[in-house]
């Protein structure tokens, strides 16, 4: 779903909202796209993917992200730094009013080319993401339900059940979303396909950069098939300026 646009590379950032215990559903989803996925106008950040499938096995990826929102429209690119074979591979995530763009540089052949329809589903440099998880439509184009207020840990915490649009053609026919009341920090979601659960993703830690602002620095997704990525944000900086052309698709291997 794509409240993954709030925690993972378009949305390091967690507002800090008054306590409101009587926000509808979609007031709640709409503070967190608005707040979470365009709360800095520009941000950079470095970090490591690990990715381990049910036979144990793991990879480990480092790559870079760059982002930035103008017009309420979240524009990100993210490089990969190592390992050295897949060093220079490079996305560019472009929001918009329908489906999103989402752009792969590969510097192998020197080419840049569309992600587009069914290939959006595929797995994220082979972790439990999708391309399609990094877009916003699901959430923006979804209705939500309010269900019962549950205890995360210690934590009391908004349930918000999202239902994705048909016209979206999502990998989920629902997902449950877990918003700690006190500053709306999200703490888990839950991805449901054909009524089973399809993963399950679970912020294991938060940092704060020296703006004071809070993210999310540790999220892990699993799978009840066995097998999980662990996200690792560091370095992250919410007060550099980013130039158009960083993030455009003609720069994308540069």
């Amino acid at each position: 779903m794509k409240i993954l646009n709030c925690l993972l590379l378009c949305a390091f950032f967690i507002p800090t909202v008054a306590f409101a215990d009587n926000l509808t559903p979609k007031q709640i989803v709409d503070k967190t796209i608005d707040k979470n996925s365009t709360g800095f106008q520009s941000g950079e950040a470095t970090l490591e993917l690990s990715i381990k499938s049910k036979d144990g096995s793991e990879r480990k990826r480092a790559l870079k992200i760059l982002s930035k929102t103008s017009d309420d429209k979240a524009r990100t690119k993210v490089t990969l730094t190592a390992p050295k074979e897949v060093k220079g591979q490079a996305f560019l995530f472009v929001e918009r009013s329908g489906d999103d763009d989402v752009w792969m540089f590969l510097p192998a052949f020197g080419v840049t080319r569309r992600i587009a329809g069914g290939q959006k589903k595929g797995a994220f440099l082979g972790s439990h993401f999708s391309y399609a998880d990094f877009e916003s439509r699901d959430l923006k184009d979804g209705t939500y339900k309010r269900k019962e207020d549950v205890k995360i840990g210690k934590h009391d915490s908004y349930v918000i059940e999202a239902t994705p649009s048909a016209k979206t053609d999502s990998d989920y026919d629902r997902i449950l979303v877990y918003v700690r009341k006190s500053d709306f920090i999200t703490l888990k979601v839950e991805f449901f396909s054909k009524g089973k659960t399809a993963k399950t993703m679970l912020v294991r830690g938060l940092s704060k950069t020296k703006s004071g602002r809070t993210y999310a620095k540790k999220i892990t997704v699993e799978s009840p098939m066995g097998g999980k990525t662990t996200m690792i944000v560091s370095g992250l900086k919410d007060d550099v300026e980013i130039s158009d052309a960083a993030l455009s698709k003609d720069n994308l291997g540069k």
